[in-house]
């Protein structure tokens, strides 16, 4: 169902089905993007928690002419900064394989070699990128994770576009850089 429809059955019936099916739709983006933020699971429950309440506290104040994604998709990135803010502690990185959403999704039965060598380049990924700086990890995480379009994310970040593509750029340059280190090449 069309994301404004939601909005209207549950601002104007209380329908909580319909919100339930509108913020189900982002659920899974939203928690990687927060997880490219936080790298802690518990903190990105709890982000989550918070950026659903204050959606849905909000929702009938929300103005159509915004993109429901990007709204959600700010909650979630100033809920996250929050969660930052108020712990003030040393990110704890998981590895991939502790994450519920890490399992890969593969047809047939691979190698275990293969699978092997696919965990480790994940865990060089998600290492690199968390040594990437606050705001380049944002936006990389705003674009892969949650599948937003450079314009969004600079409404989102409150930026001009042309300094999020220039932050994208210096990520990947930076992120091939850590990688070639990480896994030797």
């Amino acid at each position: 169902m069309d994301d404004s429809l939601l909005i209207r059955k549950f601002c104007s019936d209380g329908d909580g089905e319909a919100a339930a099916e509108l913020l189900g739709k982002y659920e899974r983006a939203l928690y990687q993007f927060i997880w490219q933020m936080l790298h802690h699971s518990q903190d990105c429950e709890d982000a989550m928690q918070e950026t659903f309440s204050k959606a849905l506290c909000a929702l009938p104040r929300y103005r159509e002419e915004n993109h429901f994604k990007s709204w959600l998709f700010r909650i979630g990135r100033n809920e996250a900064i929050s969660v930052i803010r108020r712990r003030r502690r040393t990110v704890i990185v998981e590895s991939p394989e502790e994450r519920p959403e890490a399992d890969p999704l593969i047809d047939s039965q691979p190698a275990v070699s293969e699978v092997m060598e696919q965990r480790e380049r994940l865990q060089a990924l998600d290492q690199a990128i968390s040594q990437l700086p606050e705001k380049e990890r944002e936006v990389v995480a705003m674009r892969t994770q949650g599948e937003l379009p450079f314009k969004e994310i600079a409404e989102i970040v409150g930026a001009p576009i042309g300094t999020v593509l220039a932050r994208m750029h210096a990520a990947k340059k930076r992120l091939k850089s850590l990688l070639n280190t990480e896994l030797g090449r």
